[in-house]
């Protein structure tokens, strides 16, 4: 993957996280509202059902995107083996 579908899963990551757990918290603090416009009332459980999936797809889109980052920094060469990015020279004087 290049690095701009790395980007963009990155942001994708992050926004999906970010809805999903501001719809989790606004879920567990607010009982009377509906969760996502009533997008999650299929799942089973009650109110704890939807709270669960919602998490875990906050969870996924965490992962998604911290594995986007990471594989970004690794392909563009800062943080390979051997490559310490720091100052060439040091050692014995």
């Amino acid at each position: 993957m290049r690095k701009g579908g790395y980007v963009a899963l990155e942001a994708v990551g992050l926004v999906i996280t970010a809805l999903a757990a501001q719809t989790v918290i606004r879920g567990l603090l607010d009982q009377d509202s509906e969760l996502l416009w009533g997008i999650v009332n299929w799942v089973p459980g009650g109110r704890t059902g939807p709270l669960i999936l919602l998490g875990f797809i906050a969870l996924v889109g965490m992962v998604a995107g911290g594995w986007a980052h990471t594989r970004q920094r690794l392909n563009t060469g800062r943080g390979r083996a051997g490559n310490s990015g720091g100052v060439r020279g040091r050692g014995k004087g």
